[in-house]
């Protein structure tokens, strides 16, 4: 849920001396509107449902447009975004086992807000911000602070950026479509019978750091870390268990999680208008997963105004040492899950898309317009396919101020 604007300001200055040596100098700043509109389209399937236990269907339809608009005036930026998921799932419906029910189709709200302060003399920006997200199983509030500094140089980048998200995951909250107090956890309709946390809110905390180096006229290299700790209620409160003696719990897991990544980035520009995005990326966790991630973006520059954009994802992971699939959990175990987010696994993903200028003329302020699509495989069978679109608009106009003296 989380986007940053750095803002770039220019100032040019231009002396002139009259024959009465009365000085005039003239001041030029730059004031940059841009609005998007988005729209991306995600379907999913598979057999591996944690709602049922590890094994039930995954069929999943996100419908997600999305609106943003960034506001450039002078030393100073604003951020703003606003969007909507609306999601129909096969197997959140198997919470109470009613076809059809409620839980089939749900809606997250989000919306985010940044400012940016730009130092010129520094060559450094800050950043602050603040994001809510409200679902029916959850209401989830942010702040974040950012850092970004240029070497004076302008060979290398420091940034750093602090996150916090406060969670509620009590139920309830758009129930007959209409914002209220959230209620209760809920839980599979079999399972009601008892409270099964003390807890129902989980707090995140997230520190990014990063460092770019400009290799040579044709590279740049990057290195980011990103430390993570959770605390709370981790677990999904409707995710079913089946031990091995039939008998069935709601998922458990420890009140805290500790996350580690490491990424190296590698920009490549070749001959031919051709740019390679490299990544290869680290992950571990005290809940025992492993990751590894190889990734490319590619982008080729068919012509002045066309751009293709072919892109390629493997990741791999270690399971967690809380993870067994259905009907293999020991009743006695402390914490337990049938989630195949937590298994051992591999996946890929493939993306081909184009990005377009158009004349501005012809389209009256349309600065760019894009189409992707990403196909996705999992070595538990799950497949996914993501549509794409993104409409950019773009207004530029210089102020001048004059002073004179």
């Amino acid at each position: 849920m989380n986007k940053r604007t750095l803002l770039v300001g220019s100032l040019a200055f231009s002396l002139f001396f009259s024959k009465a040596q009365t000085k005039k100098s003239e001041t030029f700043k730059v004031n940059e509107t841009e609005v998007e509109l988005l729209y991306n389209h995600y379907v999913q399937n598979g057999d591996n449902s944690a709602v049922t236990g590890g094994e039930g269907t995954e069929r999943l339809i996100v419908y997600g447009p999305t609106f943003n608009y960034k506001k450039k005036f002078g030393k100073n930026a604003l951020d703003f975004q606003i969007g909507v998921d609306i999601i129909s799932s096969a197997s959140t419906d198997n919470i109470d086992r009613i076809v059809s029910s409620a839980s089939r189709l749900d809606a997250r709200t989000y919306s985010n807000a940044h400012y940016t302060r730009y130092f010129e003399k520094s060559k450094m920006s800050i950043s602050l911000g603040l994001g809510a997200s409200v679902e029916s199983d959850y209401f989830s509030f942010g702040k974040f602070l950012g850092f970004f500094k240029t070497s004076k140089n302008d060979m290398r980048t420091y940034t750093a950026q602090l996150q916090i998200f406060n969670d509620d995951l009590r139920w309830g909250r758009l129930d007959g479509g209409f914002l209220q107090s959230p209620q209760f956890l809920i839980y599979p309709v079999e399972l009601r019978f008892q409270e099964w946390y003390d807890e129902y809110k989980r707090d995140s905390y997230n520190l990014n750091l990063g460092f770019t180096q400009v290799v040579n006229q044709r590279n740049t290299v990057g290195l980011f870390t990103v430390l993570s700790l959770q605390k709370g209620l981790l677990a999904t409160p409707f995710h079913r268990i089946y031990f091995s003696d039939n008998s069935r719990a709601v998922e458990q897991f420890p009140d805290e999680r500790y996350k580690a990544a490491l990424s190296l980035k590698w920009n490549s520009f070749a001959s031919g208008g051709v740019i390679f995005k490299n990544k290869l990326g680290g992950y571990l966790d005290n809940f025992g997963i492993l990751g590894l991630t190889i990734d490319n973006e590619t982008a080729i520059k068919l012509s002045p105004r066309w751009t293709l954009l072919p892109s390629f994802r493997f990741y791999t992971q270690q399971a967690s040492k809380y993870f067994a699939p259905r009907g293999e959990h020991n009743p006695s175990e402390r914490y337990y899950t049938s989630d195949y987010d937590f298994s051992s696994l591999s996946s890929y993903r493939f993306g081909m898309g184009w990005r377009h200028w158009p004349a501005a003329r012809k389209n009256k302020g349309l600065h760019i317009f894009s189409v992707q699509y990403f196909y996705y495989s999992r070595s538990n069978g799950l497949k996914a396919h993501t549509l794409s679109t993104s409409f950019n608009f773009l207004k530029k106009r210089r102020v001048r101020r004059k002073k004179s003296k």
